[in-house]
């Protein structure tokens, strides 16, 4: 019998609760975002980030450590925000560099067009410019 604990819940019940958390920043906007990020959701974080957008916020912060499954429609929410902002917006985005999210970035290329940080304090350094 082994002792290993999965690493993945099976049961739909011991899945974290989809959450935005908002945090402000001088300037900006930290968004930290837990739970699955898929279809059923993305568009609660999509509407976060263009309220953010719309209000002026060019300075922007996507925490992604939480998140425990991200599909292609969670991702377009932030390439949405990202290509929304203007051309002196920033937006950087905190991944455990072992996580689903990072292997998921990594596949689709966008560490090519993101700024990708282990840890927040790094990525508000980074927005701030």
């Amino acid at each position: 019998m082994s002792n290993l604990k999965p690493v993945i819940a099976a049961v739909a019940e011991e899945w974290p609760p989809f959450g935005v958390a908002e945090e402000p920043l001088p300037g900006g906007l930290m968004l930290a975002v837990s739970g699955e990020l898929d279809i059923a959701t993305a568009p609660a974080l999509r509407e976060r980030l263009a309220a953010a957008v719309d209000s002026g916020v060019t300075r922007i912060v996507v925490d992604l450590r939480d998140v425990t499954f991200m599909d292609s429609v969670g991702l377009a929410a932030v390439v949405h925000a990202r290509s929304r902002l203007a051309s002196g917006g920033r937006l950087a985005l905190v991944v455990d560099p072992d996580s689903y999210a990072q292997l998921v970035l990594e596949i689709t290329g966008m560490p090519r067009a993101f700024a990708i940080f282990g840890d927040r304090e790094a990525a508000v350094a980074h927005v701030r410019g």
